[in-house]
């Protein structure tokens, strides 16, 4: 990799506490006078930056974040920002850009360097503006990241990967502006030789490496010896060995279960809609891993549930009897516009001091974790953790490969290095048993119960091959741990032969929860970010049960959750397990309606229809049991078509997601939907992202439509 040398004005200014570069004066204004330095402590990229005193501002005292910079001022904000050796001085002999232009000297050491180039009439075309993907390209250059192996979208991949584009909302053939220009430059300079400063970025930080390229395959060096696993802190690259006897797959066997989609249902005849809550969010994160390596999207492995949940909306106040709130919408459908599209979010409380956690690390050490991105992840996405828990929380280890067995007993987690120390001790391989491991990790775990939250939590590819490995022999299995009061959260690693069917299994019957781990970025937002969510259950055996009027209500379709469909009569049996719902957590559910003529009449032979004649669309029933509790509790929700909150940012994004999902799995009731429709809705959503992973979503689906 290119070495990058950040100027010595930033390297000053980031000892101070600053987040700064810098960024192209426009040749027609002058430097600002000093009132307009007083600009107040910036919450933009582009902010910091003129308070650190790297950027100027205009003569009116603007920073003017929407003006769009040209690719003469993108020349001189890559030089200015990044210095490095020229490797030639040649004058560059555009007939646009004579030497007389302001630009002239930064156009010549930007082409110099091989960051910028011409076009074939010999023209630098110095004032068009420059667009998202030339800008990504030129930077991921600089960066020295990507083979370029297909312009843009294989730039714009690495960039996503590496968390260049966090919360730029822009596309591709689109301008950028002054403000996406700073943040790209900002999150680009904060990624040099492959790592990241802990107190710079928020989504996304560690100090190893960013985004998918936490441990890179392609430098990986896999010795089949007794070499022992190390990292080297100073490459960002992992060094390790594996088991002679287990050869990884040179083909995919990745296992995904196909469910047939729900369809529009009558409710003078079905007018219940019975299911289990889901929290998982595995989907999305697979499909990000997808995308960004330009893979078919396997059949089954979308679940558009675990789409539209993989993102915050707001969140339905609670009002202290329960441990959850409940909100809606109801409005126009946007790929159906004849009809309706209800939004139903049911959020968990906070909780205001979090009993002591009993956690129990279930880790797949087979063979077949031996990838940069399957145990040397794992690895350190436990160490992410293990900053947030508590002094009076233990950590037990349990491994299984070949055989099983208690690598660590039940130890505070202040003692991090003992316990990182056991975690980085681990080698891959040897074949799974992966049933073994889960029958020792619960007898640890029941061996160390106390009053408060006690877990297990799996990381592994979910590629069982000894002993229980059918996805009817795990269910079996975990369904018997699910009564012991331990919960269970499954984290998957790695691709290839990747077995998402039974970590889906595991999770749904374990009262538990599924999430794929695709790279540190995410992580970071299911461990640290989102771990109340993860590891402490507020309630268990969630369902909802929805009425539907006949009078208002022609036909129905639910949008999603079709392995998690329940009997009718499931809903009031205490016996029958449903989902949890992790503290903080909400789970959104979309309805598409036909509305109703207002004749309701039953097809039935011998039974007819009576309707109440209320003006109500819906009544939305949830059943719960608190965490220690064996009798559930219930509480109902009229919905009406003129009630709930405004169509706002929620409604158009969590649209847009169930918009994809349905593209993804070509829906036959997608309508009107499209990647252009999809990303239209998903802009008009963004609203506050914090972390950037709406705008990533756009840049998804943006690179589906280019592809």
């Amino acid at each position: 990799m290119k070495k990058i040398l950040i100027s010595l004005s930033l390297v000053c200014i980031m000892i101070l506490g600053s987040i700064v570069f810098i960024v192209p004066k426009n040749s027609a204004v002058s430097a600002p006078d000093d009132d307009v330095k007083q600009v107040p402590a910036g919450n933009t990229a582009l902010e910091r930056l003129f308070n650190a005193g790297i950027i100027d501002g205009y003569d009116d005292g603007g920073l003017h974040p929407d003006d769009y910079l040209t690719r003469a001022q993108f020349a001189k904000l890559l030089n200015s920002a990044f210095e490095g050796e020229e490797g030639k001085d040649v004058n560059p002999d555009f007939s646009d850009v004579p030497t007389t232009h302001w630009a002239y000297d930064n156009i010549k050491k930007a082409v110099n360097r091989g960051l910028l180039v011409g076009f074939p009439d010999s023209t630098f075309r110095p004032e068009d503006n420059i667009t998202y993907e030339q800008a990504i390209t030129v930077v991921c250059r600089v960066l020295d990241i990507g083979n370029g192996s297909n312009y843009p979208e294989s730039y714009i991949s690495d960039a996503i990967d590496h968390s260049i584009t966090d919360g730029v909302n822009a596309l591709i053939g689109e301008a950028i502006t002054r403000h996406q220009a700073a943040i790209i430059i900002e999150n680009a300079l904060n990624y040099t030789e492959g790592q990241i400063d802990d107190n710079v970025l928020g989504y996304g930080s560690n100090k190893y490496a960013s985004g998918g390229s936490a441990f890179r395959g392609d430098a990986m060096m896999m010795e089949a010896s007794s070499a022992e696993d190390s990292y080297v802190e100073d490459s960002g690259y992992w060094q390790g060995g594996f088991d002679v006897e287990y050869m990884p797959p040179m083909y995919n066997t990745e296992e995904y279960a196909v469910e047939a989609e729900n369809v529009f249902k009558n409710p003078t005849t079905s007018p219940l809609s019975t299911f289990s809550i889901d929290t998982d969010t595995a989907s999305y994160s697979n499909l990000r891993r997808f995308i960004l390596n330009g893979q078919t999207i396997p059949k089954g492995a979308i679940r558009s549930e675990e789409l539209i949940n993989y993102f915050d909306y707001a969140k339905a106040s609670t009002d202290g009897e329960n441990p959850f709130g409940v909100k809606y919408t109801v409005a126009s459908c946007p790929w159906n516009s004849e009809n309706l599209l209800a939004m139903v979010t049911v959020s968990g409380e906070e909780l205001a001091q979090p009993k002591p956690s009993n956690i129990v690390f279930l880790i797949d050490t087979s063979g077949s974790m031996y990838s940069y991105n399957k145990l040397p992840l794992v690895k350190q996405s436990l160490s992410l953790l293990l900053d947030k828990l508590s002094e009076e929380d233990t950590i037990s280890i349990v491994t299984y490969a070949s055989s099983t067995g208690v690598a660590l007993e039940p130890t505070p987690a202040s003692e991090k290095e003992k316990i990182m120390s056991v975690i980085d001790s681990l080698s891959a391989g040897g074949s799974t048993a992966g049933a073994s491991g889960i029958n020792l990790a619960y007898e640890q775990a029941s061996k160390a119960k106390i009053d408060g939250n006690n877990r297990v939590i799996l990381c592994t590819d979910g590629d069982f091959n000894v002993g229980i490995s059918s996805e009817a022999e795990l269910e079996s299995l975990i369904s018997e741990k699910r009564d012991s009061g331990i919960y269970l959260s499954v984290l998957g690693f790695g691709m290839g032969n990747y077995k998402d069917n039974k970590m889906e299994t595991l999770a749904k019957h374990g009262n538990g929860n599924y999430a794929y781990i695709d790279n540190l970025r995410e992580a970071k937002k299911v461990l640290v970010d989102e771990m109340p969510k993860t590891i402490y259950t507020i309630a268990k055996d969630v369902k909802i049960q929805v009425e539907f009027n006949p009078e208002t209500v022609g036909a129905y379709r639910l949008i999603g959750y079709e392995n998690r469909l329940l009997n009718n009569e499931d809903f009031a049996n205490d016996a029958k397990d449903a989902g949890e719902l992790g503290a903080g957590a909400s789970v959104t559910v979309l309805y598409e309606i036909i509305p109703s003529d207002g004749k309701a009449q039953s097809e039935l032979k011998y039974q007819s229809s009576v309707t109440s004649g209320s003006g109500e669309l819906m009544t939305v029933a949830i059943r719960h049991k608190l965490p220690e509790a064996d009798t559930s509790i219930l509480n109902e929700y009229a919905i009406t078509a003129g009630g709930g909150d405004e169509v706002g940012e929620d409604f158009h994004f969590a649209c847009a997601v169930a918009e994809l999902g349905m593209i993804v799995n070509d829906s036959e009731y997608a309508g009107t939907a499209t990647y252009d429709s999809v990303i239209e809705l998903a802009r008009q959503g963004i609203g506050d992202d914090p972390y950037g992973i709406k705008c990533e979503f756009v840049q998804l689906v943006d690179l589906m439509k280019h592809r």
